[in-house]
């Protein structure tokens, strides 16, 4: 679907599953959207490595878009201006979203702002992401995750924990309440212990997130 360069700065340089968009774009509601959608990728991907490829810095202060930014967001209103179905438009607005956070401060700005309510590129971090605060952690961790029960039963499990019991417990029961899906039986919050020394990233001040390496979770259950 993907030529291999877009594919390889895709995985490796944004960390996203490329099989993730892949899927999405195949589905059936999506089909006269397909083509229109892998070209836009494409051209965001050169507009990121032109920009980057340009030494122009990166001004976190400035509330103005950089020449990336604008130029991905320009491309994605022009697709979806005249574009009805709301469901093919919250895809090509998930990636307009995707692309503009990493042309605005790289990997680090696309996995904090990543959109969790609806459908978002699958992004799975592969090593530490910079800054962060793993410093501040204790050298073994007790972790919480609020999410579907299917991924205690499945034990597969998604990379976002939690430090604070009351902030996975409001992404449990809380935070998706009004989504279809969200069915408050099927929800959990798990526990485990972690090493500080597998933390891929952590971030104490809001959500008190910290992101694990899912091979390395061990002795994982339901809070009790």
């Amino acid at each position: 679907m993907f030529t291999y360069s877009d594919r390889d700065f895709m995985s490796k340089s944004m960390k996203v599953v490329v099989e993730s968009i892949e899927s999405k774009l195949s589905e059936p509601f999506f089909s006269e959207f397909k083509e229109v959608a892998i070209a836009a990728i494409s051209r965001s991907i050169e507009t990121i490595k032109a920009f980057e490829a340009s030494g122009v810095h990166r001004d976190l202060s400035c509330f103005r878009g950089n020449q990336a930014e604008d130029l991905i967001n320009a491309l994605f209103c022009e697709i979806t201006d005249e574009i009805v179905n709301s469901e093919a438009f919250q895809v090509l607005d998930a990636l307009r979203h995707s692309f503009v956070c990493y042309a605005y401060n790289g990997l680090h700005q696309l996995y904090t702002r990543q959109e969790n309510e609806c459908w978002h590129p699958q992004i799975v971090l592969t090593e530490v992401l910079e800054p962060n605060d793993i410093d501040s952690l204790p050298r073994v961790l007790t972790l919480y995750r609020g999410c579907d029960r299917s991924e205690l039963e499945n034990r597969s499990f998604g990379q976002a924990w939690s430090t604070s019991l009351e902030s996975a417990q409001k992404f449990a029961y809380a935070h998706y309440l009004g989504q279809d899906w969200f069915d408050e039986n099927n929800r959990v919050v798990l526990e485990t212990r972690y090493r500080k020394d597998y933390v891929l990233f952590s971030d104490q001040s809001i959500e008190y997130e910290v992101v694990v390496d899912i091979n390395k979770l061990d002795g994982v259950h339901k809070h009790a």
